[in-house]
């Protein structure tokens, strides 16, 4: 069993204050989204099982690898004072900005697909394309040769 000095372990708390922070900012990362475009109940869900996990994968590999594998409750009391710094300083600024960039990113996707309707559009409306539309509908239609001897 490996002891750590009061020294180690004021270091493992004020990292464990920054593992707090980031789980926050995975957080936003999912909350943002979900905000802006108005997830539905499902879509909600998959989010929260999404943030559970990564918070679950998270400690667990903080708890194995920096704190020796042994349970120390102020490695959870550090991360929850961690999330609650965050949530109380940052998170405000970072879901602006998020959502800043997921706003660009819908309307610069929304331009694209605008450009690429009127590009179609012009396509269909092109002499080549009309031509070839034209003709199409004059062998499209039924023959009147035909027609008198009850062949459609």
């Amino acid at each position: 069993m490996e002891f750590f000095s009061n020294q180690e372990q004021l270091r493992l708390f004020l990292q464990s204050v920054l593992l707090g922070a980031g789980i926050g900012v995975v957080y936003d990362l999912l909350r943002a989204p979900r905000r802006l475009f108005g997830f539905g109940w499902a879509a909600t869900a998959v989010c929260d099982l999404a943030f559970w996990l990564v918070l679950l994968a998270a400690l667990f590999e903080f708890n194995l690898l920096l704190a020796a594998g042994q349970d120390r409750y102020f490695v959870l009391a550090g991360a929850a004072g961690g999330a609650a710094l965050y949530f109380g300083l940052l998170s405000g600024l970072v879901l602006a900005v998020l959502e800043g960039v997921l706003r660009g990113i819908a309307q610069g996707v929304a331009l694209l697909c605008r450009a690429g309707q009127s590009m179609a559009q012009r396509l269909r409306q092109c002499s080549l394309a009309g031509r070839i539309a034209f003709f199409a509908k004059k062998f499209a239609k039924p023959s009147s040769i035909f027609r008198g001897k009850g062949i459609k």
